[in-house]
This record gives C-alpha cells, sequence and structure tokens, in this order.
C-alpha cells in the first residue's frame, strides 16, 4: 500500500486548508487466501485516507455468491507483523469488495461501538471511499439540526435550539458564505466560486461522526457565527445531539450542480404506445439517425466524422427557445479526443482507435434501440417548501394541484419529468417550472417540495430528475395527462441488517433491483402488468394477498433500491410466482437481457421477439433493419511502433519499467475482463484498473534515471509507446491511457496535408483482380493503410467496391509519395494506369486530386510520370 498525502495549508494556523490525497490499496482474494497478483484499487482524494493517512488498508474480495461469512475473517499476509480485520464497506459491496484495517478498525469511531450498530459500517461505509474532487477542512461553529421538526403550530423549524429554521431539508445541509467558497469551484479560484450552485458533499469529524448530502447557500448564516447548519438526515452514524459544536470539519465535494444530458431508455419508453412516438416525429428522426449511421458503418473515416461532432456543427442541434445545445457529443474519452484532432488520419486504422469506434459505434446504436436517440436533461434535486403552496398533499401522499418546480436554467412552463429506476408510469409526469423561491439564482439544480419529489420516489442527498420541455413532444405530453392512477408505493423505514459484520457484508451484496425491473419489462411486453395474481407471503408480507402484476412489482422495485441502505426484504416467493406466470403465458423480452451482451449490435443485431408488438420491442425492429456488421480493417500493431515520437530515443532503464508495467497491466485487465463474464457483464474492476493506470502518470514521471535525474516527461510517452507497440497481441491500450494527453499533442503538431498526386506500384500482383485493368481518369474512394508482409511493413492503398460495399487493395504506394498521405486517410481521386504489364494489366498507376483540372493531369502524366518508378 502506498499514500500519497499533502496538506495545503490556507491559513498559517492550520485552521482551514486543503488535502490532497492519493492511495493505492492491495487486493486480497478472501477465498485463496493470498494477494491478487498485479492488482491495485488507486483511491483519490477519499475521506478514509485523508482523515487517517497512517494507516493500512487492503481490499478483500469475495465471490458475490458467497453464503460462509468466516470467509470475511480476519487475514495475517506473510510479511506483516498484523492481521487485516473487516472493516467498512468499499464503494463496490455489491460486488464482493470490502476494507479490511490492518491490526485495528476505524469504522466503530463513526458508526458507533454497540452491537446493533454495526450495519451502519457496510451500509453506509462507502461514504468514507467517494472520490471527492477537493477536500477542504475548516475550523468552525456548526448546528445539527432536525429537519423533519415541527414548532407547535405545525410550521417547519429545524433548529429548536436556537429557534430558527435554516431550511434544510432531507440529507440537505446549508452553509455560509466562507464555506460555500472555500469548497466550491473552480478548485484554484474560491473568488469565483457560483455559490450560489448546491453541491453534493461528503463530511467527516475526526472519530466522532460522518455525513453526506447537498449543501447550498444561506446567506443567514453569515450573521449568525456558524458555517453550517447540517441535519440528522445527513448524518449516517453517530448523531450528535441537536443545537450548536464547534469542530475542525473535513468535508469533500463530489459533485456541484449542473445541467446534464440523460437518456431516457426503455423504462420511460415503455409506457408509451409506438402511435404516440409517430405522432411526436420520434420514430421519422430515428429512422434518420439510423440511415445515416448505416450508410458510414463501413468507413471508419466516415465514422470518425460523426464522433468528431464539435461545437459548430451541434449549434444546428438548438432545441426551439432554448439556448442549450442538443449535441451527440456524449462524452469525452482518449478515442474521441484523438479522433477529433487526427486531421490527418495518422491513427484512425491504429488498432486501438477502431476497437474503441467500434465499441462506441455499438453504443450508438443501442441507444438507438433503447431510448430512441432522444435525450432530456438532468439536474439534481433541491428542497424549496416555499413552491408547496400550489398544491395539497392527500393522505396517500399523491399531489392535488399544480406541481410547481423551479429550474432557473431552463425556459419557465410545462416540463415532462421523470426519474430511474422506475417503479410505474407514474414515475413519469408533468410538472411547471417558475422562477420562484429559495433557488431564483441557483444553476444546475431543481427546487422542488419534499412530498412532490416523494412522489417520484426522489430525496436530497444527490438525487436527479430528467425533464424537458413539454412541448417537445406534444403527444407524450398528452398520453401523461391521461394516465391513469399508478399504483401507491410506500418508502419503508430503514431496517438494520442482522447477525455479526461478516454476516451483514454478505447480505448486503443482495440487490434485485435488475431482477425485478426484468419481470417488470416482460409483464409489460405481454400486456400482463394488470393481470391479478395471488401473491404468496414473503418478506415482510405475512399472509398471501390477491394484487395486480404491477402494484407488486412496482413496490418491489422500491423495495430493492432501497434494499442499498435497508434490509427489508424483497418478496422473493412473491417474485418467484410472478416468473412462474410470465413463463406459463410465455411473456418474453430477449433485448432486455440481449442489450448487456457485447455482440449486440456488434456482430449482430439485438435480439427480439419478431411477433411482439410493445412499444421497445418495435424499436428494437427498426433499429435492427438498418443495422450492419461494420466491416473494419484495422493496420498492424507493430507497424505505428515509429508513428509518434519517432524523434525521441528513450533509454533502456525507461523501456525496461515499460515493459514491466505492460506485463502487470496485462495479467490485471485478463483478470478484470474475466470477473466481468462471471458477474452479470460488470465492468467495475476494467474501470477501477483503468483509473489506476492512467492515474500512474505521476509516478512514471517521478521515476529517476541511474545519476539521480528526472527524465523528459515526452521520453516517457516515447517509451511506453514503443514497448506497448512491440507486442505480439493487443491494441497498445496502456500507451493511450497514461499518455493520452501526450498522444493528442504530438497529433495537434502535424500539419495537415492536402494530397494532389499519388503513386501506387505492384497493381498486377497485389491488386484485387478487377482493379487491375486500365483506369483513364475514372473517379475511385481510396484509403491509406499500413500492412504487413514477410515481416516487411508496406503502405497500401485501398479502393472502395461499391457493389460488395468493402475495402479491397489497389497496390502499394510509391516511397516518393508516401509523405503525402496517411494511414488512414480516405479521399476521392481520379486514376490513370500509366505502365502496364505484358498480360495487359496495370503494374502501376497514377492518382490525382479529382478537383485538379484536366490540363494540370495531362501535364503531370506527359513530363512528371512518364519515367516513374518505384
Amino acid at each position: 500500500m502506498s499514500t500519497q498525502f499533502t496538506n495545503i495549508k490556507y491559513e498559517p494556523d492550520g485552521s482551514t486548508g486543503e488535502i490532497q490525497v492519493v492511495t493505492e490499496w492491495p487486493v486480497w482474494n478472501c477465498k485463496k487466501q493470498e494477494w491478487i497478483k498485479g492488482e491495485k484499487t488507486t483511491l483519490r482524494n477519499i475521506l478514509l485516507s485523508a482523515m487517517h493517512p497512517g494507516l493500512i488498508f487492503a481490499i478483500g474480495e469475495i465471490p458475490t455468491t458467497e453464503k460462509n461469512p468466516s470467509t470475511l475473517n480476519p487475514f495475517k499476509p506473510k510479511n506483516y507483523e498484523n492481521a487485516f480485520f473487516l472493516d467498512l464497506a468499499s464503494g463496490s459491496r455489491n460486488h464482493g469488495r470490502f476494507t479490511f484495517t490492518n491490526k485495528s478498525t476505524v469504522g466503530k469511531y463513526y458508526y458507533g461501538t454497540a452491537d446493533k450498530e454495526q450495519w451502519k459500517r457496510i451500509i453506509y461505509g462507502s461514504i468514507l471511499h467517494t472520490g471527492c474532487k477537493k477536500i477542504i477542512y475548516l475550523e468552525m461553529k456548526y448546528i445539527v439540526v432536525d429537519d423533519e421538526n415541527r414548532d407547535p403550530d405545525g410550521n417547519l423549524l429545524d433548529d429548536p435550539v436556537n429557534n430558527i429554521h435554516w431550511k434544510t431539508g432531507d440529507s440537505h445541509a446549508k452553509a455560509s458564505l466562507r464555506l460555500m467558497k472555500i469548497l466550491g469551484l473552480p478548485v484554484e479560484e474560491t473568488e469565483n466560486v457560483d455559490i450560489d450552485k448546491p453541491i453534493q458533499f461528503r463530511a467527516a469529524l475526526f472519530k466522532e461522526w460522518i455525513g453526506k448530502g447537498t449543501l447550498a447557500y444561506n446567506p443567514h448564516l453569515d450573521t449568525s457565527g456558524f458555517d453550517l447548519a447540517i441535519p440528522l438526515s445527513s448524518l449516517k452514524g453517530n448523531k450528535p445531539a441537536l443545537g450548536n459544536h464547534q469542530g475542525k470539519i473535513l468535508m469533500g465535494l463530489v459533485f456541484d450542480g449542473e445541467v446534464r444530458r440523460a437518456k431516457p431508455g426503455w423504462m420511460l419508453l415503455q409506457w408509451f404506445s409506438f402511435e404516440v412516438l409517430e405522432k411526436d416525429s420520434i420514430i421519422d428522426r430515428l429512422k434518420e439517425k439510423c440511415n445515416r449511421l448505416s450508410q458510414a458503418y463501413n468507413s471508419i473515416v466516415d465514422l470518425a466524422e460523426i464522433l468528431r461532432i464539435d461545437q459548430s456543427e451541434a449549434e444546428a442541434e438548438l432545441q426551439e427557445g432554448s439556448e442549450e445545445l442538443q449535441s451527440e457529443a456524449e462524452y469525452e474519452n482518449t478515442m474521441i479526443r484523438v479522433v477529433r484532432v487526427d486531421k490527418n488520419g495518422v491513427l484512425l486504422l491504429h488498432p486501438y482507435i477502431v476497437k474503441r469506434i467500434k465499441e462506441r459505434l455499438r453504443a450508438l446504436w443501442l441507444n438507438l434501440a433503447k431510448a430512441a436517440g432522444i435525450r432530456f436533461y438532468s439536474v439534481m434535486v433541491q428542497p424549496d417548501e416555499s413552491l408547496a403552496h400550489y398544491h395539497t398533499v392527500l393522505e396517500d401522499g399523491s399531489i392535488k394541484g399544480r406541481k410547481v418546480f423551479c429550474a432557473p436554467d431552463f425556459e419557465e412552463g410545462l416540463y415532462i419529468v421523470f426519474c430511474n429506476p422506475m417503479r410505474h408510469w407514474g414515475d413519469c409526469q408533468l410538472w411547471e417550472n417558475k422562477y420562484e423561491g429559495t433557488y431564483i439564482n441557483a444553476t444546475g439544480i431543481m427546487a422542488v417540495p419534499t412530498k412532490l419529489a416523494l412522489t417520484l420516489g426522489r430525496d436530497f442527498d444527490g438525487d436527479f430528475v430528467q425533464l424537458i420541455k413539454a412541448s417537445a413532444y406534444p403527444n407524450m405530453r398528452n398520453a401523461i395527462a391521461n394516465f391513469k392512477k399508478p399504483p401507491a408505493t410506500k418508502k419503508f423505514p430503514k431496517m438494520a441488517l442482522q447477525g455479526n459484520l461478516q454476516q451483514i457484508a454478505l447480505n448486503s451484496m443482495n440487490d434485485m433491483t435488475g431482477i425485478v425491473a426484468s419481470l417488470l419489462a416482460r409483464s409489460k411486453a405481454a400486456n400482463a402488468e394488470d393481470k391479478v395474481l395471488l401473491i404468496p407471503a414473503g418478506g415482510e408480507q405475512k399472509e398471501n394477498e390477491e394484487m395486480t402484476v404491477i402494484d407488486f412489482l412496482s413496490q418491489q422495485v422500491q423495495i430493492a433500491v432501497d434494499s442499498l441502505k435497508s434490509a427489508y426484504p424483497n418478496n422473493k416467493n412473491g417474485l418467484d410466482a410472478v416468473k412462474k406466470f410470465l413463463d406459463e403465458i410465455e411473456a418474453e423480452a430477449p433485448w432486455l437481457k440481449d442489450f448487456k451482451n457485447d455482440d449486440c449490435y456488434a456482430k449482430r443485431p439485438c435480439a427480439v421477439n419478431q411477433d411482439s408488438q410493445d412499444t421497445i420491442s418495435r424499436l428494437v425492429k427498426l433499429v435492427n433493419g438498418y443495422w450492419g456488421e461494420p466491416k473494419f480493417f484495422d493496420g498492424d500493431l507493430r507497424a505505428y511502433e515509429k508513428v509518434l515520437f519517432s524523434d525521441i530515443e528513450p533509454s533502456q532503464e525507461q523501456l525496461d519499467y515499460a515493459l514491466a508495467h505492460r506485463a502487470a497491466y496485462r495479467e490485471a485487465i485478463g483478470r478484470a475482463i474475466k470477473w466481468k463474464v462471471q458477474n452479470d457483464g460488470s465492468t467495475i474492476m476494467i474501470r477501477q484498473i483503468a483509473q489506476a493506470t492512467k492515474n500512474s502518470k505521476e509516478k512514471i514521471f517521478a521515476k529517476t534515471s541511474p545519476d539521480g535525474k528526472l527524465y523528459d516527461p515526452r521520453s516517457w510517452a516515447a517509451a511506453y509507446w514503443r514497448i506497448a507497440h512491440q507486442a505480439e497481441t493487443g491494441d497498445a491500450g496502456l500507451a493511450f491511457m497514461i499518455f493520452g494527453d501526450e498522444i493528442v499533442t504530438e497529433l495537434k503538431n502535424i500539419p495537415e496535408k492536402e494530397t494532389q498526386t499519388l503513386v501506387v506500384y505492384g497493381v498486377d500482383k497485389i491488386g484485387t483482380p478487377q482493379l487491375q485493368k486500365k483506369w483513364t481518369g475514372q473517379e475511385i474512394q481510396v484509403r491509406g493503410i499500413i500492412d504487413e508482409y514477410n515481416g516487411k511493413t508496406y503502405f497500401k492503398l485501398q479502393a472502395y467496391n461499391q457493389k460488395t460495399l468493402d475495402w479491397i487493395n489497389l497496390g502499394n504506394i510509391s516511397d516518393k509519395y508516401q509523405p503525402y498521405f496517411l494511414p488512414g486517410q480516405s479521399k476521392r481521386m481520379k486514376i490513370y494506369s500509366i505502365s502496364m504489364n505484358a498480360q495487359g494489366k496495370t503494374k502501376r498507376a497514377a492518382l490525382f486530386n479529382k478537383d485538379m483540372s484536366q490540363e494540370e493531369i495531362d501535364k503531370c502524366l506527359i513530363f512528371d510520370l512518364s519515367a516513374t518508378t518505384k
């Protein structure tokens, strides 16, 4: 284990400052009782390491199917003086990973020492493991309040000690100007912090308490002498007494309020008829997007252009009446960055880029099938009871009257809102945006009364709600307005997990959300959601009870979602009964499972019942009709060894270090891929290894030469690039993950080249027969590729065959012209035969920019190319 800990004091007396900490933990296989070779978990800016940098931690891993609690007993590895003890849930407890502490545990300090409190170390242990963008500490006075407390007249009064209402909410705290400026973004500029932008936080007082939730500015705190009002609902372990306190509190910024993009997915669209989507032109736009993708599926250059969407292209996608971009550029990663800057196509046929373009292409097709290609906005919800006067809350929790929220980033008016996971159609509603209330100057959030948020199952510890202007989809709006009354679901009180810490840890891995959602999708696909069944007793349901499938399953979704924080059990007997019923009526939704299959839309269309007429099945069938398997040809890995960083010669020590790193990375990623297959497609281990690999750059740059000097950073990029491309297999992912910035910079420094003339030779030997004819100026589409034959690398030119929709070999590019055409580059050119063999087949051919005049071409053929040789 290694930890890099930095304490940046803002004040000389240490009363306020910032902590930066990166820690790397080994992983112990609890079943085999051994360290997992080459595997480490890297955690950046977590409260646990910030408060306890001197302690030794490790991850203990067990199979998710493990039933024996003793598997999580203490372990003592070789060369350790003390044993490791189960302490807390990590951020991956659903996948069988828990935090162990050497010698003595720390969880008891924050969650309590009594036996009845130990379950919190597992249920809420991940709070201490959340990666934060920034961790600060501040000596402050703070108030512990009760957000549910009311005065004798029934009015909210969260601070009965000081007789003040600070307007806190469920897991929602309030902060002073001083605290918001220190904790907010941007990290380096406290004076430019947007104090009206709420944030999600983690907080702790050393060896006393731990908390989480959202935080917003309350100006009344500025003159009160307090910096923080934190509700009991935010404190997930020990709960201090209500009232005034003082201490040096550590607070982490997880993220701030921001307008994000979100795909609605099948859980929303299943509640609307296909005809409604047609009337809102969703299907027509879906067909256009499918057609665009299908036209480009066999050209990696064309696909790269689709992925290379930038801000200027997105301007055409402005939503009417809004200044928010509807950009298709969904996320930023190394592949996208490379594609965007690689105007010359130097790496467009690189195996790493080709593989990830295939993955991205699959994701695009998948999005079209699951969400019809539409997107909503997504914002963090915040509590504002001042908006509750527009409606009345009925006894069953439903709302009568206007459902009003305040989201200043959006126009006023009516909006479609929904959340995931959806329990039923009632989780999609029509709400009205009004510029009113506490958050009228805030950004990146939606302010909403607590009871209204609860109708979507939302609270205020960082939950998001998706929304879009109702006028964008008027027929969906009308359908929502006419939805029948939804099933009544309850959020049951939290129930403590029973048993010792090991047993609690085992039981905490049971997440039924996916199973219940699958049954819900199957019942909806078969129009069987209103069927009345006899649901057998199970969980906390003590007697058999008749109810509709949707009533039962929607409640089970709520219980499954809450199971991350509570031991309230799902009714497994009832779920088995519903499954048996759906099996008997042959209610299937094969697309649901197939969406997770890596072959779906990569090697074949999505599985679907051709006779099914539910909305999602019809979407899948439509998309399947456009999909075609991509026919990409990627270059040989070794041929790219000298393409970048060729002007640098790394030292042998650097090459050896990179080689050892490559071996360790390959072993770790191989195990993670195997683990993914065994754990329902979960990529959490792959992502953890990828993150640890990316974080290794600082450690690499810190390595010194034998004479004690630091190496030039660019020489490290060159070393890893060389070693990665000397491998027999793989795609050089290690170099791209660690040195993505350096690769992008290298590509930016390559000037764009406009090819006017090319000459290819060997057409009669390597060219496809139909390309060996005599050419007299026909236009063809060509592209350059790097290929290897008999240990020698060749720069080939291929032509696109319109009949077979495939690229076929034309010839090798003459050495003289290779600098003017790059691997992956593609363009239309005019072709002329300039040398024929005895059989009348073209030996050599010249190609010209299609915009060159015939006079220029003729001069070149007569005076420049008549004696051209290889």
